[in-house]
């Protein structure tokens, strides 16, 4: 596939861009998915701590794309080594992909009743400092049952046979 050099690595300062602008649509997606949803989540839900990935992935982007110009010929639409690993997109796509959005959407909804409705509620009757501190303990109890439902289904799939 003919295209411009500079113009891909052009596109690639926008995480995934680049790629896309070779025909890797797959993992141009993937790392704008990525960047995006860092950003977002760092921002909205005030996990500072989040965007130090975003440079990582910005420069990932950029890197990865000026290896795949130089090996035009044997470039492959894999998913990103992250996604490799985790067997995401097999398992998001086989008939999974509403349980995954709903448990996003589940996570989020949480959050944002936290921030909009609890927050403000509970600051007529406490100071802020106890208020970001029951804040931060309420999404980090969420992250870590999250984290333990997430080992635990896990280990019921090794357990089945599902997974290698």
């Amino acid at each position: 596939m003919k295209y411009s050099r500079k113009t891909a690595i052009f596109f690639s300062l926008f995480p995934g861009a680049g790629h896309m602008y070779i025909g890797l649509i797959r993992q141009g997606s993937e790392l704008m998915l990525l960047f995006f949803l860092l950003l977002f989540i760092s921002n909205s839900f005030d996990f500072r701590f989040l965007g130090i990935f975003i440079p990582v992935i910005w420069c990932y982007s950029i890197f990865d794309l000026k290896l795949k110009i130089t090996q035009e010929d044997n470039v492959q639409d894999d998913d990103l080594p992250i996604f490799k690993s985790t067997n995401f997109s097999k398992s998001f796509f086989n008939n999974n992909a509403e349980k995954y959005i709903a448990y996003v959407l589940i996570i989020m909804g949480v959050f944002s009743l936290i921030d909009n409705i609890v927050v403000p509620f509970i600051s007529r009757y406490c100071d802020y400092e106890i208020i970001r501190l029951i804040k931060d303990l309420i999404i980090s109890i969420i992250l870590i049952g999250t984290g333990f439902f997430l080992i635990k289904s896990k280990k019921k799939n090794v357990e089945s046979g599902d997974q290698k």
